[in-house]
């Protein structure tokens, strides 16, 4: 997959300001690059902007009292003792708290990062994430890291922590990097990173009295590693909306599990059905078997249980004898059930052919349910329900056995 980086600058104004970009492939190694508008950019699926050092001034705070919303909502006014601006006008990104009690800030104009937003988005450029490129030099333990041309640069000193640095020389160093070292206890050494336009001739170490500086590796932030966890300057109110793919990782053992126990759930369902499907055709078969037995291979069979009653009913009535789909065996099963109705419930009665309709007003449609489970050994069919002003009225088929 690949992906788009772009540098925003102090130059960087509107939509219409060139920027630097680079076009990464998985491995980080650069496809594309060049300076251009945001509309002449090339289309990726991951988008991440890159703020120059001089955009974003690093602070430390001490921790108000309160809730983590209120805290949140007071960090432009907790900052502001370190800007010029007004608190509305900045925006503010809290690290993690430290075990003091004290947190790091990034600061950035927030209109400027509103710019970059509307930008990106007029431009149909995919913006996540906006790191500045002061957290994204490595840092090696009990050292900083400063990128330094010769004449200007800026220092990571920590994991949220690092300064933009004013001008200097091989012989003195900038006045920023002096009033932070006076603030706060310097590290054992400072690896020294040349920027990747730096000719290797002109990549000679500055001599300040009092530091301890070691070469490292060219910097270029178009390669550099930008961890999952950095800085995102697109917190809060600029938040952009979040991506099923963002937390697909973290969601990707549930939902394999949830699948192989649907696939297992599936397997198994389609298993019953074909043995309870196997079943029934057994039965079938035996069905038809046994009634062309008793009544001769050449009789037309349709529906084998249904045939197979009104033949035992024909036989039992030839005989003399009551079939229980007769009407009075019918009325006398679903009596008892009927007599416990209100006055004036049963509106009428037909019978036809083993089958007892019931016509009812009752009370409620509800009512008609439980009168179907109040009658054992009957099918029990209810028609078309219909409300009425008093109750609701409804046909009920009673058939004998079960059959329909």
């Amino acid at each position: 997959m690949s992906q788009l980086r772009i540098y925003f600058s102090s130059l960087w104004r509107d939509s219409t300001s060139p920027c630097p970009w680079a076009l990464c492939d998985e491995t980080g190694a650069v496809l594309q690059s060049g300076i251009d508008p945001l509309a002449a950019l090339p289309k990726s699926r991951e988008c991440i902007a890159i703020a120059a050092p001089d955009r974003v001034l690093c602070v430390a705070a001490k921790l108000p009292p309160g809730s983590r919303r209120r805290w949140q909502a007071a960090l432009p006014y907790i900052a502001e003792e370190h800007t010029l601006p007004d608190p509305e006008e900045n925006h503010v990104v809290p690290e993690p708290v430290h075990t003091d009690g004290r947190m790091m800030l990034s600061i950035v104009d927030k209109q400027w990062l509103r710019r970059i937003v509307e930008a990106c988005l007029t431009a149909k450029l995919n913006l996540r994430r906006l790191i500045p490129e002061t957290f994204l030099p490595a840092l090696t333990l009990g050292s900083w890291t400063l990128v330094w041309d010769g004449h200007s640069g800026f220092m990571r000193s920590g994991t949220a922590s690092g300064i933009a640095l004013d001008h200097g020389d091989r012989e003195h160093a900038p006045l920023a990097l002096r009033l932070s070292l006076n603030s706060m206890p310097a590290a054992e050494k400072i690896e020294v990173r040349f920027p990747q336009h730096v000719p290797e001739p002109q990549r000679i170490l500055p001599q300040w009295d009092g530091l301890t500086l070691f070469a490292g590796p060219a910097w270029d932030w178009q390669r550099a590693a930008i961890p999952p966890d950095a800085l995102n300057l697109l917190w809060g109110d600029f938040a952009p909306r979040a991506r099923i793919s963002e937390y697909w990782p973290k969601l990707r053992p549930a939902a394999l599990i949830l699948l192989a126990a649907l696939g297992v759930e599936t397997l198994g369902a389609n298993l019953e059905w074909a043995m309870l499907a196997q079943e029934k055709k057994t039965l079938t078969q035996d069905m038809a078997h046994s009634f062309r037995a008793a009544f001769g291979e050449a009789s037309a069979l349709v529906n084998a249980p249904l045939q197979m009653a009104r033949k035992l009913a024909e036989l039992r009535h030839g005989a003399g004898l009551p079939d229980d789909g007769d009407f009075l065996p019918l009325l006398d099963a679903a009596a008892p059930v009927l007599a416990t109705l209100p006055q004036g419930s049963i509106r009428g009665l037909h019978y036809e052919t083993g089958r007892l309709d019931v016509d009812l007003r009752l009370n409620k449609s509800q009512d008609f349910k439980d009168l179907q489970k109040r009658l054992p050994g009957l099918s029990v069919q209810i028609g078309d329900l219909h409300e009425t002003g008093n109750g609701a009225e409804a046909r009920l088929t009673l058939l004998a056995g079960g059959l329909r």
